[in-house]
């Protein structure tokens, strides 16, 4: 559970130092509402960080969704329009059967793949957790997310997210770890390198 709702929250951490989002201002004055109907005409004209903004909007309960859609609907908007953390969001939405969509591993999977080959660390972790928890089977792909997200994480260490990423409370290396050969360890770490060099 523990996991669940921090890795739901994710995008809000990396969102407070984004630029400002018309609606923002109405956000920080208290006044939902006026921010949502600001962030839904943005996300109608293409702008990506509007529709992920009404989408956590809804998300949290701050506005109803018979008034603007379901979180879930934005965040798609969001990824569509190329935002890795409204992808990231469809990614939780359907792993947990929430904001609109119900539960699909393989949807899931597809939206954090997205994010992650992006280079959106947070997709790259529960794409890992996803392998490491059974939902697909193949330790390797799952070895090769987690160092990649553990890699990002060491350019952040400073920050409480980052450092959950490197400390891995959840087990997951080891989980992997265990469950894979000499050889295996070495596919994943050459491709986890691979993917690393590139980006």
């Amino acid at each position: 559970m523990y996991r669940i709702l921090f890795l739901i929250l994710l995008p809000l951490f990396f969102l407070s130092g984004c630029l400002a989002t018309p609606g923002d201002a109405a956000n920080r004055a208290g006044h939902p509402e006026q921010a949502a109907e600001l962030y839904r005409k943005g996300a109608e004209q293409g702008d990506a960080t509007a529709a992920l903004k009404l989408g956590l909007l809804l998300d949290q309960g701050k506005v109803k969704q018979s008034k603007f859609g379901s979180a879930g609907k934005w965040f798609d908007k969001g990824c569509k329009l190329g935002d890795r953390p409204s992808c990231h969001n469809v990614g939780v939405a359907y792993e947990y059967g929430k904001n609109g969509f119900s539960k699909n591993y393989k949807q899931a999977r597809n939206y954090y793949t997205k994010a992650a080959e992006a280079g959106y660390m947070q997709s790259q972790y529960n794409l890992a957790s996803m392998y490491s928890n059974k939902y697909f089977i193949n330790d390797v792909k799952g070895l090769k997310w987690l160092l990649i997200a553990q890699s990002s994480a060491r350019k952040c260490s400073g920050n409480s997210l980052c450092k959950w990423i490197l400390n891995d409370p959840p087990g997951h290396k080891n989980k992997l770890i265990k469950r894979m050969s000499g050889q295996q360890i070495k596919q994943a770490e050459a491709g986890a390198s691979k993917w690393i060099s590139k980006n």
